[in-house]
């Protein structure tokens, strides 16, 4: 058996080293395999927001040809989730539904023509790379007339409209579906507990009319015949308690819906184990995170490697980032949020930065497929730093191992402290031994 152990820290990204097999270190700490896995992680992916296609759209032909396959070929990051918009998000070019008629409740002025411009094009070229992309959609805000205050930037749901809402829905599969794009999941409304004090687009929908919709939204699905998943909440980890009391106490709601997305802005993702322990036949699934502009925008990968890891951990069944591509100001923008996208275009001269999160994607998703199966692994601490080190942090390693039959013995090994940590574990009756450096990401793979 050889092995070899791939790094990225502050000095180096994905860096090669082997490393060798060896008798125990005294002091250095023991990592245990869990004998639980996840066999149901469907991948990784981030949003194909309308600014991530629009800044696609204005670069040249072929190195978007080039970029798109660096992130969805198997010889790239091999991302294999997209989620997009139901119309306009904060991050479009502008604000629009498909249906801007006021009162139009027989949707005679519904058109998904905006989005042949540069929206749909994108995504259609990104298929031709990975024909097999699972695609899901999320609305940020019902057209303004179905909402109080008539405008899609604040404002309830108003549930008069639900039944025509869930009609507007069908519509866009059913548009989307003759464009050539298939998505396989709806989201009922991108975090509906919060309509962003007007400022982007936005609703808020009270459990019980969200509750309806998703009742309406399944029977009209199942009516047309179409094979869609519906996931609720799509909002905040600490949002587990709407989402139990949904499951319930609405009737209905727990065999009308498939699974629970959430995000990572506020709360912990283990508070949603909750949920998983009551409703284990629900699927949980990470839908929104990326990372901040002008907070260590590229050097934050072992944030996104231990909440990866933590996903994992947890049962999730995928793990979505936010926008593909921004510009260098995090454009284009409707809203009050600096955001960077998984890459940056610049747009004096088109080169391209990478943020923290595709390094870790780097680490991690090209070794993922959908037969895999991901083991939590732990480490033990007993030799971690001393009280007499305090203030210092003392961090968890985080990490996992990937079983996809192949040969390849896949681990992923996440040391968000300061210091170095010894590290080793025995596999397949031989013990290895490998360091982490600060702050570090490392993919081990043995063959």
């Amino acid at each position: 058996m050889k092995a070899k152990q791939i790094l990225t820290d502050k000095e180096h990204y994905m860096t090669e080293v082997e490393i060798f097999p060896s008798l125990k270190v005294s002091r250095a700490n023991t990592l245990y395999i869990s004998d639980k896995a996840n066999e149901n992680f469907g991948g990784f992916g981030v949003a194909i927001t309308g600014s991530s296609c629009y800044n696609l759209s204005i670069m040249e032909a072929d190195k978007r040809k080039d970029f798109l396959n660096k992130i969805y070929s198997r010889s790239g990051l091999g991302l294999s989730v997209g989620r997009i918009s139901i119309g306009a998000s904060d991050y479009s070019a502008e604000v629009y539904s498909y249906d801007d008629e006021p009162f139009d409740t027989e949707l005679k002025a519904f058109s998904v023509e905006r989005d042949k411009k540069y929206i749909i094009p994108i995504i259609k070229e990104i298929l031709e790379i990975n024909p097999d992309l699972f695609l899901f959609a999320s609305p940020w805000s019902p057209p303004g007339w179905m909402k109080t205050g008539g405008n899609m930037c604040g404002g309830y749901m108003r549930e008069e409209f639900v039944e025509c809402y869930a009609k507007y829905i069908i519509k866009f599969l059913k548009a989307y579906r003759e464009n050539g794009i298939t998505i396989s999941a709806i989201t009922p409304q991108n975090e509906p507990n919060t309509q962003q004090s007007g400022h982007m687009p936005a609703c808020i929908w009270h459990p019980e009319i969200e509750a309806k919709f998703v009742k309406t939204l399944r029977k009209r699905l199942d009516e047309e015949n179409l094979d869609v998943e519906i996931w609720i909440n799509d909002h905040n980890f600490e949002d587990s308690d709407r989402v139990l009391w949904q499951l319930d106490n609405c009737e209905g709601v727990k065999e009308a819906c498939d699974a629970v997305a959430f995000h990572y802005y506020a709360g912990t993702i283990e508070e949603t184990l909750k949920i998983k322990k009551a409703y284990p036949e629900k699927k949980l699934h990470f839908t929104e995170a990326g990372p901040r502009l002008y907070d260590n925008y590229d050097t934050d990968w072992c944030k996104w490697g231990v909440m990866i890891s933590k996903a994992i951990k947890c049962g999730y069944s995928s793990f979505t980032g936010w926008n593909l591509m921004l510009n260098e100001m995090g454009g284009p923008n409707i809203g009050p949020f600096l955001c960077g996208g998984l890459v940056t275009r610049n747009t004096d001269d088109g080169e391209l930065s990478f943020s923290g999160q595709y390094k870790a994607f780097s680490h991690i998703a090209k070794y993922i497929n959908r037969s895999s199966k991901i083991y939590p692994v732990s480490v033990g601490e007993e030799y971690d730093l001393s009280m007499s080190e305090y203030p210092k942090a003392n961090m968890n390693i985080e990490g996992f191992y990937i079983d996809n039959s192949d040969g390849k013995d896949v681990f992923v090994l996440i040391n968000p402290n300061e210091e170095k940590r010894q590290i080793q574990f025995e596999f397949n009756k031989c013990w290895w031994y490998t360091e982490l450096s600060p702050e570090s990401i490392s993919t081990v793979i043995i063959e």
